[in-house]
């Protein structure tokens, strides 16, 4: 009896983590739809002109922010810290949650205010082929001293997320992006209204939005951790016991590692950008082409940070329970791969007609998605290194290989930046992007040898063969797709447009998962056993 009911309650904890995973997967993919309509609404109104780069070059510093601070990363570190202080007596996770809040706010703010009195100097360094006093460089520092007061309240929604998240509250905390993308929306459909095209005066407006979503997430985060043990409060005044500020200050080193991780391909984004910021449109087609990529980049990132890891990560402490790392972290590459590959040979293949489609209207016109274009499809080949990346960063935290998984990815980092500046000086913006793919992939060959070499990673022979049938699926996709594409002329209109892509999507969709099965099967009798 007492096993069974043992029984029942883990599969009752296991349907409670997989609706909570549901919900927040549910509300990530809502997020980034209304994702691609805000790009392809600020396309419209901007195009890739001269304010378009601008406002892409002022946005880098906050868009660095969410993506550190707002899909998860911080969890990391802050709900072990929460739950570890649920011992220490009544309050103490509100007090740590108060301390860690006015330490990473007071951080923030001044970071945010010394960014906006030294902006001509910060644009210097994000875009250094913008032209001193040129319109480029005038309206990228009007508009990051606007923007850049985001990061402050980026660090109140992350704290108040936190706190969220450790309680096993997802569904408003998941909603938060949802809500920042229609305050942005809003915005856009004002200017669109008014015909303000391709203007300064719209990219400032833009700039502000980008503030002022940050204040709608953070009210949704504070709402949704409102009444948890440790939701910090009002913070003048301090609390029975004071403030544990040596404890808030380890959370924040603490999280660093997982904000690297998560940050790695917008610094790469980053670093790309002040490359081939020269070239006129670049930036801005840039930035259009890496929002394509985050739909299967953050989907589960943000899903694994919210709820997966907060649930695995309070089971191990209770437990303490050994886990079977090495095997399951192989399995965790293979689902990545099973994603990541025909996504990434779709946008390979499809890049320009799915460009026309989500982008080309108004500002945006066909010389610009065949810009877009070009710089996504050689984006796309980065997607399945940058979707392992995850996964072994992940597996270097859970056995004790931080400092060599930052190792490798700073490593990676700079080796984007000398590939992104050599291939750009000879080659040009196309073979600048290239270093995105290059850096994953030697960053994915060395941390993943290093892991194995340690024991932390394995791979049977039936994960390397399955490998393979995805790698030979994935070719054999592009191939059709491609073939079908040339024999299905381009029509006119946009509707009839996003059918034929529709339908090579569904196209390719089929062939994959035919093939990957048909190979899944072959495969173990065609390669003999060792």
């Amino acid at each position: 009896m007492a096993i069974d009911s043992a029984r029942g309650a883990g599969q009752n904890r296991a349907m409670s983590l997989l609706a909570r995973t549901s919900i927040v997967s549910a509300a990530t993919l809502s997020s980034r739809v209304l994702g691609f309509v805000r790009d392809a609404a600020t396309a419209a109104v901007l195009g890739t002109g001269a304010s378009a780069d601008a406002l892409v070059a002022a946005l880098a510093l906050p868009l660095l922010a969410r993506r550190l601070l707002s899909e998860g990363a911080f969890n990391l570190a802050f709900i072990p810290a929460l739950a570890q202080a649920e011992g220490e007596g009544e309050g103490a996770p509100r007090r740590l949650a108060r301390a860690t809040l006015a330490l990473l706010f007071g951080t923030l703010l001044a970071f945010a205010l010394l960014a906006a009195l030294f902006m001509p100097l910060v644009i210097r360094l994000m875009a250094p082929g913008f032209e001193p006093g040129g319109p480029r460089a005038d309206v990228a520092v009007l508009c990051g001293r606007v923007a850049v007061l985001y990061l402050p309240f980026a660090g109140l929604a992350a704290i108040y997320g936190g706190v969220a998240n450790g309680a096993y509250r997802v569904l408003l905390p998941a909603l938060a992006p949802v809500a920042a993308n229609l305050t942005v929306l809003a915005v856009i459909a004002v200017l669109l209204l008014r015909g303000l095209m391709e203007s300064d005066t719209a990219a400032l407006a833009i700039a502000a939005a980008t503030v002022a979503a940050g204040i709608s997430q953070l009210c949704l985060m504070m709402a949704a951790a409102r009444g948890c043990p440790a939701a910090p409060g009002p913070l003048p005044g301090a609390s029975a016991g004071g403030w544990p500020w040596r404890k808030a200050l380890a959370v924040v080193r603490a999280a660093a590692p997982a904000l690297l991780f998560a940050g790695l391909s917008q610094f790469r984004l980053i670093i790309i950008a002040a490359a081939v910021s020269a070239s006129p449109g670049a930036v801005a087609a840039l930035n259009y082409a890496q929002r394509l990529m985050d739909l299967p980049l953050g989907l589960v990132g943000a899903s694994a940070g919210a709820v997966l890891v907060p649930a695995l990560l309070r089971k191990s402490a209770l437990s303490g329970a050994a886990s079977d790392a090495p095997e399951a972290s192989g399995r965790a590459m293979l689902a990545a791969l099973a994603f990541a590959l025909p996504a990434a040979t779709g946008l390979a293949v499809l890049a320009e007609p799915i460009v026309v489609t989500l982008f080309q209207r108004g500002s945006f016109d066909g010389e610009d998605a065949r810009l877009t274009g070009a710089l996504l499809a050689v984006l796309a080949v980065s997607l399945p290194a940058q979707g392992l990346e995850r996964i072994l960063s992940a597996t270097a935290s859970t056995c004790g290989r931080v400092k060599t998984a930052e190792r490798v990815a700073l490593g990676s980092l700079a080796v984007c930046l000398l590939a992104a500046f050599g291939l750009g000086v000879v080659a040009g913006p196309r073979a600048a992007v290239a270093a995105a793919a290059l850096s994953a992939f030697v960053s994915v060959l060395v941390l993943g040898g290093l892991l194995v070499r340690a024991g932390a990673l394995a791979f049977s022979r039936a994960m390397l063969l399955s490998t393979l049938g995805l790698v030979a699926a994935s070719l054999l996709m592009g191939g059709c797709v491609a073939v079908l594409a040339a024999l299905w002329p381009v029509p006119e209109g946009q509707m009839a447009a996003a059918m034929r892509l529709a339908g090579l999507v569904g196209s390719g969709g089929v062939v994959y998962g035919a093939a990957a099965l048909l190979l899944k099967a072959l495969l173990p009798r065609l390669v003999p056993q060792p």
